[in-house]
């Protein structure tokens, strides 16, 4: 569902004060798990329908992928897992990571029958607060402008971002790519690539790689590396250096099968860019990256629209 890596579904509005006394935003639990997928794959079908596109159900493997994740994220991070409840409806969400001294805000969605009512300023609120201390914040968000405001007004500066999505242009494929299949024996390496960039992801990796994504790991000829997938789009991408995540890159789209999706490249990345050009990639603006404690989204680095 594309809703994952677009962020917030309601980011303000004008609240009506007799609507916003009813919705208490609370702390989420592991039996509101199939409300929160519920209102996340509302939001994705509205999101689809407003860009012309039919939306399709999602398949039973992917919903307990989904059930599984959320569970993670009430266990995992509380402090950053909430919902707003609805006289006993859940009708938002969000979940917000912290590793050390990183937050991101990796979903916010609001039922698009109870958008417009303030309830994703109040879910922002409540995510922000474990937030507190952390040098450095990223949001991934979509094109929305109540998001694009809410974003800004919280502190963080916003990286215009593209996307590069659609079937490989095969006979592009240079040989020799770099990259063997990586496993749970690699997280250090991991680890150590991340380190230079925002810091590290191995410990949501280890999740990833256990609810089936692949990963690639480059580790000879001087740089280091590592890239993950997972039923099709790219899920991360760190480097020591860009010629050695081009080449990462460029394994990635001659692994998948079908259409090949890389979300989310701000001009940092635009090594990424010149890939997906070269492989015929349909490249066209995407929501925006929001950062503050950095200067600019590290690199070479792909994000993750749950991990970063």
């Amino acid at each position: 569902m594309r809703g994952h890596r677009r962020g917030i579904g309601d980011a303000g509005g004008h609240p009506d004060m007799l609507s916003r006394v009813s919705v208490n935003v609370r702390r989420m639990t592991l039996d509101d798990v199939d409300a929160v997928n519920g209102v996340v794959s509302a939001a994705d079908a509205a999101a689809d329908r407003a860009q012309g596109r039919e939306p399709g159900a999602p398949s039973d493997e992917r919903l307990a992928f989904l059930r599984e994740a959320t569970a993670r994220f009430v266990r995992r991070d509380p402090e950053g897992s909430w919902v707003a409840d609805d006289s006993g409806t859940v009708v938002g969400m969000a979940e917000a990571v912290r590793r050390d001294g990183f937050w991101g805000l990796a979903m916010l969605f609001v039922h698009p029958d109870a958008q417009s009512r303030g309830i994703g300023r109040r879910l922002l609120d409540a995510a922000l607060t474990c937030a507190e201390g952390a040098r450095v914040r990223m949001i991934l968000t979509s094109l929305d402008p109540r998001a694009l405001r809410r974003y800004s007004r919280a502190g963080l500066a916003i990286h215009p971002a593209v996307e590069a999505e659609g079937i490989v242009d095969r006979s592009a494929l240079p040989a020799g790519l770099p990259g063997r299949p990586g496993d749970a024996a690699d997280l250090d390496l991991v680890a150590d690539v991340d380190t230079g960039l925002r810091g590290s992801r191995a410990e949501d990796l280890e999740f990833l790689l256990s609810s089936g994504a692949r990963m690639w790991v480059a580790d000879r000829g001087g740089g280091r590396g590592f890239v993950v997938t997972r039923n099709g789009p790219l899920l991360m991408l760190g480097a020591t250096d860009e010629a050695t995540a081009s080449g990462l890159l460029w394994r990635y789209l001659a692994e998948t099968d079908g259409k090949a999706s890389v979300w989310h490249l701000t001009a940092q990345q635009d090594w990424a860019v010149r890939v997906a050009l070269a492989a015929r990639l349909p490249v066209v603006p995407t929501g925006p990256l929001f950062v503050s404690g950095m200067a600019s989204p590290p690199g070479p680095w792909i994000p993750s629209g749950w991990y970063f």
